[in-house]
């Protein structure tokens, strides 16, 4: 009796021993991919930063011999899983042609401490600001580095790239369009925060305005309707401001939502930017 009571003991520490082992490896955490995209680390010479960029392939891509729209997604840290689920529905709804997504990742989610957004997308530096003003940088390495190694190094139309941007990145969106409005075919702000440095983003506005007549790009504007005056006046700021100029060649759409505030706004707007921008003619829903 002793000799079976023994061995049971050894059988019982053992099979609990096996169920350990097996609780801990189920309990290790796996690593998650996204089918049919890649990762890579890019540091940029002219900013001075490392950058995450995801890159999503469109269907057929390995195959395909044309080439593919392009679409920049600052946030891109936020805002890569997010683009694919609303390209999907577009395609699903209104069949649109896939583009090659670029989500620009700048250093962690929004909110933690190494996120660097308040850096790249300001075009100007406030005095009790350190950090900010990096937004003339963060475009020279878009243009300089980021757009010259997807054009040459996948299958990217450089005659159909779109950004988009929301909140601080549509602020750098609205940067870029008065900066660099040929380097887009479309450029897509959500939400601008034009408030940002007592408004100077007004003032780049009136220096292009002052040379050019002309601002060939299609360009969607968006603001909530539950938004607070800070984000709505100078929203409509902006948009009476094209209105007035009469740019030509310009394809303006803008946009009030409905019962959105800032946050609940951000899905809203992506799903209608994306859908106006790719849809031809543009399908406004």
């Amino acid at each position: 009796m002793q000799h079976l009571s023994a061995t049971k003991r050894a059988l019982l520490c053992l099979l609990t021993l096996c169920l350990s082992g097996s609780l801990a490896l189920s309990q290790q955490k796996q690593l998650v991919t996204v089918p049919n995209s890649e990762h890579r680390l890019m540091h940029s010479k002219i900013a001075g930063n490392d950058y995450d960029i995801y890159i999503h392939f469109p269907a057929g891509y390995d195959t395909a011999k044309g080439k593919f729209p392009v679409l920049y997604v600052v946030d891109g840290d936020n805002d890569f899983s997010p683009t694919l689920e609303y390209l999907g529905l577009m395609m699903a709804e209104y069949h649109i042609k896939e583009p090659l997504l670029i989500a620009i990742g700048d250093g962690g989610l929004i909110g933690t401490p190494g996120n660097k957004r308040n850096r790249d997308f300001t075009p100007t530096a406030l005095k009790n600001g350190p950090g900010t003003g990096g937004g003339p940088a963060f475009l020279g390495f878009i243009e300089k580095e980021l757009i010259p190694l997807i054009d040459s190094g996948y299958k990217a139309d450089p005659t159909q790239r779109t950004l988009y941007g929301y909140s601080m990145g549509g602020l750098f969106g609205t940067y870029v369009l008065f900066t660099k409005p040929l380097l887009f075919k479309n450029i897509l702000i959500g939400s601008p925060a034009l408030g940002y440095d007592s408004a100077k983003i007004f003032d780049i506005e009136k220096a292009y305005a002052a040379t050019h007549t002309e601002l060939p790009v299609h360009v969607f504007i968006e603001v909530g309707e539950l938004e607070t005056p800070g984000q709505k006046i100078p929203n409509k700021k902006l948009v009476d401001l094209l209105n007035e100029r009469n740019y030509k060649g310009i394809d303006l759409h803008t946009i009030i939502i409905d019962k959105v505030t800032h946050l609940t706004g951000k899905p809203v707007t992506m799903l209608k930017a994306l859908g106006w921008a790719y849809t031809n003619p543009h399908q406004i829903f």
